[in-house]
């Protein structure tokens, strides 16, 4: 079973582009070593889902914390990360 906690997530602007940015922490909790595990972030606006992408982490032993970050490269900050208001991320798959 899949078992993952994702830590102080951000969404921000990227440092040298104008993409929305999700930055954070994932911790493997599911009591087996993984190679890698890709993990799938929804961004919403209200209650429409305005992205959907996977992201992978590669190397992840039990009890292990790695940092993450994803570029949405479909979307713009100044045009709409002001109107993002809430997220889903979830483990997908792992191997």
């Amino acid at each position: 079973m899949l078992h993952f906690n994702y830590h102080n997530v951000k969404i921000g602007k990227g440092r040298n582009t104008d993409q929305v940015v999700i930055k954070g922490e994932i911790t493997n909790s599911s009591g087996r070593d993984f190679n890698a595990v890709a993990s799938r972030v929804v961004l919403f606006a209200k209650n429409t889902a305005i992205s959907n992408s996977v992201f992978v982490i590669n190397g992840m032993p039990n009890g292990m914390t790695r940092p993450f970050e994803k570029i949405i490269d479909e979307l713009e900050y100044s045009q709409i990360g002001k109107d993002i208001t809430h997220f889903e991320i979830q483990a997908e798959s792992g191997f």
